[in-house]
């Protein structure tokens, strides 16, 4: 699927630093509002109203028409892949507001067209749209940001794009930008796997639009080689004068039972035992590779 979306939101990125070469960007001139403003933030919500529904129905969405972009497409993504939650961050160098960290899928705004609480950018849309005319202080600066960020991150999500990072573990060389001039997103940096290879989410996972983590092929590789070094190591136990004793009157099979392999050998030798049988594991760290990937909260 080709991506008809990312250009023009580079090109409604490009109207925003050219106006941060006319206007110094900062918390007295967030409310600053004109008419190119107003026309930057309708062309957005436009893009906004067709990427949420390729969005909606690539991903499940069960409408087939009539689908509108806000109840419909947007609720159906949020319970996908938590919008409400994630972060962008502004990072133009033109841009100096005390504010850098946007959630722009927040619905904590008392819509002045529609009753009810809506996205601050969609209430200045819905206003702009219907009754320009007397809206003119809905085409301002803030508005123009959060509208901005909204679409940032379903482009993100349309694109879909996967980084791999080879064996760059902490993601350093991870384009934080994604491709934009004036935001950025925030990473979740791989910490570890538990013993099962389940992923440790920090506190802050679900702000991240990016986390990093092995690849699927590292994956398989470690699985191998455990089993590899747990089979290796369970021949050895098997020879154990302690294993030799308890099999005299037990099964092979039961031995090779992980608790009771501890049981009959004790922590300390069951250790050692473990120890001096990994040398496939820690053949396999020699190729670990890492990438990032959309969050997409499906794990």
């Amino acid at each position: 699927m080709s991506n008809i979306y990312w250009p023009v939101y580079k090109n409604l990125e490009l109207g925003v630093l050219n106006l941060s070469y006319s206007i110094h960007i900062d918390d007295n001139q967030l409310n600053v509002y004109s008419s190119q403003i107003s026309d930057l933030i309708l062309r957005a919500s436009a893009e906004i109203e067709s990427i949420s529904k390729e969005l909606y129905k690539s991903n499940g969405g069960l409408k087939t028409s009539k689908i509108k972009y806000d109840s419909d497409a947007l609720e159906h993504l949020n319970n996908l892949w938590k919008l409400d939650l994630k972060s962008v961050i502004v990072t133009s160098v033109n841009c100096f507001q005390t504010l850098k960290e946007l959630k722009p899928f927040i619905k904590n705004e008392t819509s002045t067209f529609h009753n009810g609480i809506t996205y601050t950018w969609n209430n200045s849309y819905q206003n702009l749209k219907h009754d320009r005319a007397n809206s003119l202080r809905f085409g301002n600066l803030k508005y123009l940001f959060d509208i901005m960020s909204a679409l940032y991150i379903l482009n993100l999500y349309y694109k879909n794009d996967t980084v791999l990072l080879y064996n760059d573990g902490g993601g350093v060389n991870f384009p934080s930008n994604m491709g934009s001039d004036l935001f950025s997103v925030k990473l979740h940096k791989w910490s570890l796997y538990d013993e099962n290879l389940n992923y440790k989410k920090r506190v802050d996972f679900d702000e991240c639009l990016y986390f990093t983590h092995y690849t699927e092929q590292t994956i398989e590789n470690i699985k191998n080689a455990y089993a590899k070094d747990l089979q290796e190591m369970r021949s050895s136990i098997l020879h154990h004068p302690k294993a030799m004793e308890y099999l005299k009157n037990n099964k092979v099979e039961e031995i090779l039972d992980e608790e009771l392999m501890k049981k009959i050998l004790g922590d300390e030798e069951y250790l050692h035992f473990t120890i001096n049988n990994s040398a496939n594991q820690l053949e396999a760290t020699k190729y670990y590779h890492w990438q990032a990937s959309l969050n997409k909260n499906d794990f």
